[in-house]
């Protein structure tokens, strides 16, 4: 009769941590959701990094081309401007 008291009386803690457990259970699904997010997010990030790493002295390059065509450009149409002028 003690042992069927003893687990009739130790029931709720049972109960109490099965409970606990779930919440457990509850909280690292949400936090293997919320990382799963940020690997994705990661991986996005490092392609935007390759992705820039490969274009970008490319366009830094016609970038400077271009602006050094603008210049001469300019320079050239303020000497030819000047030269009129005099």
């Amino acid at each position: 009769m003690a042992l069927l008291e003893f687990v009739e009386a130790n029931q709720q803690h049972v109960i109490d941590l099965r409970e606990e457990l779930d919440r457990v259970r509850a909280a690292l699904d949400r936090t293997d959701a919320v990382l799963g997010v940020a690997d994705e997010t990661l991986a996005k990030a490092e392609e935007v990094v390759r992705t820039s790493r490969r274009w970008g002295p490319i366009v830094l390059a016609v970038s400077g081309a271009v602006v050094a065509g603008v210049v001469v450009a300019v320079v050239l149409s303020r000497r030819r401007h000047h030269d009129q002028g005099n």
